[in-house]
């Protein structure tokens, strides 16, 4: 354990994932009160993840909106979707500004950071506009006003006292700034939404596949140039559910009580499977970037525990094949 220096690599690394998590935990605790979800349990903890990059912020909010009109006043008025057609349609015109802000930032602003976080995360803007269709602007960019800068506070404070007070930081240990970002993380990310979408509307709904989140399996094609977080993230699912499964047969939890005890199991497993493997072998991973897959176990844990291994197995295979079918001419062809 090490002590880090602000404005270092390693202290950026420690704020985000802290931020992240105390996001999580602002976000759940709102929610028990006041029975008010802001962009699903993870929309809080990556935007105040992200305020070092303000404009990203910016730009994620404003896709929200666009996908919020775009729904409340074209969609509804010509037909009626489902619930999880309304979400997908979020989710699609968060992807395509998504798109829209990385290509502005790559080709007009000169460049985006390398740290992985550069585009606040594929589906949030999704998980916000389903936020304010469901609940309301009011109710739903109120909350996400104080809360994200009050996480950023706290993020913040919580990281100057463990990484410059107090020797507890592992970023050092265990991530290196070479390492990431990982190549075509958005392109796959965005497909794997799109797949996502594909298997879970498209095939029979009376199977009611999964697709254990809906960026898995684009991030999983694009750390194959990476296999040391496929082994990490697989070793992490398999001990999150040997731990959860016979703990929930004496406590059994449901919706955002489970989900959230998930991620913090699995930031923990994550955390621990890296550094085995930083000190034992020298391994190194990214450090902002590394925050998804501390939670991506718990994504695929969650669909497997609520829709069961069949239902998820099958429809991870199919959004793998699909975001595979695409990844590797393209990686061959570069």
């Amino acid at each position: 354990m090490t002590y880090q220096y602000i404005g270092s690599y390693g202290f950026l690394t420690d704020l985000v994932h802290v931020t992240f998590l105390t996001g999580l935990l602002v976000s759940y605790l709102y929610f028990r009160r006041r029975q008010i979800s802001v962009g699903g349990s993870l929309a809080v903890g990556y935007l105040a993840s992200s305020l070092y990059m303000p404009l990203n912020v910016l730009a994620t909010l404003g896709s929200a909106l666009v996908g919020y009109l775009l729904i409340r006043y074209v969609i509804l008025k010509i037909f009626l979707p489902r619930p999880r057609q309304i979400f997908a349609i979020g989710l699609g015109v968060g992807v395509a500004c998504g798109g829209l802000w990385l290509a502005v930032t790559s080709w007009v602003l000169g460049g985006v950071p390398g740290d992985g976080l550069a585009l606040v995360g594929v589906i949030v803007p999704g998980m916000i506009c389903n936020s304010l269709i469901k609940q309301g602007v009011v109710r739903s960019m109120v909350p996400l006003a104080w809360m994200v800068p009050l996480t950023g506070v706290l993020g913040l404070a919580i990281t100057l006292l463990t990484s410059t007070v107090l020797p507890l930081s592992l970023a050092d240990s265990i991530t290196h700034a070479d390492v990431e970002p990982l190549p075509m993380l958005f392109l796959m990310s965005a497909l794997s939404v799109l797949f996502a979408v594909l298997v879970q509307e498209g095939t029979v709904r009376s199977h009611k596949l999964r697709t254990g989140g809906y960026v898995t399996a684009g991030i999983m094609v694009a750390a194959l140039t990476s296999w040391t977080y496929l082994v990490v993230l697989a070793v992490a699912t398999v001990l999150l559910l040997a731990v959860y499964l016979p703990y929930s047969r004496t406590v059994p939890l449901f919706g955002k009580d489970r989900f959230v005890l998930l991620c913090a199991l699995a930031f923990t497993l994550v955390t621990a499977l890296e550094l085995v493997a930083a000190t034992v072998w020298g391994l190194r991973f990214g450090g902002p970037q590394n925050v998804v897959f501390c939670v991506l176990p718990a994504i695929i844990a969650n669909d497997l525990v609520q829709y069961g291994a069949k239902r998820t197995s099958l429809g991870m295979g199919l959004s793998l094949a699909g975001c595979a079918a695409v990844a590797v001419p393209v990686m061959a062809w570069a």
